[in-house]
């Protein structure tokens, strides 16, 4: 399954909240919210691909989250909502 991360761009450093976005031909897509829930004190390496619970350094150094699963339905409806977000934040694209 293809993944791909997106972090906040804020001065937050190191990112401890982050947008999951999952995919697989013919099998949809899965949307998630995550933050970090590694042990106290504990930084996570952003270089890395953590699965949801799990990571190179065990089951508790790892993302957490909420996770939905969209058909392209609801995909097509998340890319106008957002663009209309966009636009009305930022301004229209030209």
């Amino acid at each position: 399954m293809a993944k791909h991360n997106i972090y906040p761009s804020t001065s937050e450093q190191p990112p401890v909240r982050r947008i999951e976005l999952h995919w697989q031909r013919c099998s949809g897509v899965q949307l998630a919210t995550t933050s970090w829930a590694g042990e106290q004190g504990s930084v996570p390496d952003t270089a890395l691909e953590y699965l949801p619970g799990t990571s190179a350094n065990g089951p508790d150094r790892a993302w957490d989250g909420s996770f939905i699963d969209l058909d392209r339905d609801g995909i097509n409806h998340l890319i106008k909502q957002l663009r209309s977000a966009r636009d009305q934040a930022f301004g229209r694209d030209e």
